[in-house]
């Protein structure tokens, strides 16, 4: 399993997901944005319970961590699953994008 980690923009969060969705053929819509919802509020990056975790059902399944960077307006990001080096590029330069 191999993990990802950066940050995004507070206000790039659900466009992150959208694509990492795209890449691995998961139906990201209206109903992930809404389940993202004050969810991120009570987050810290620098507190291990701090996350909130986000299943993505796709090929392959991901978790993706969230949390808000304590004195930022950025968000933290860890992805985990089973990808390959090609998806872990993709996945990378979406983080240096957003």
């Amino acid at each position: 399993m191999r993990s990802i980690e950066g940050w995004v923009s507070e206000d790039n969060v659900a466009r992150f997901l959208a694509n990492v969705s795209r890449y691995i053929g998961y139906d990201y819509g209206e109903l992930d944005e809404i389940a993202l919802v004050g969810a991120l509020e009570p987050t810290d990056d620098e507190s291990p319970d701090g996350w909130f975790d986000y299943p993505l059902a796709g090929t392959p399944p991901l978790t993706v961590s969230l949390a808000q960077a304590v004195g930022g307006s950025v968000v933290s990001v860890r992805i985990r699953g089973e990808v390959d080096p090609i998806m872990t590029a993709r996945f990378e330069t979406l983080l240096d994008l957003l």
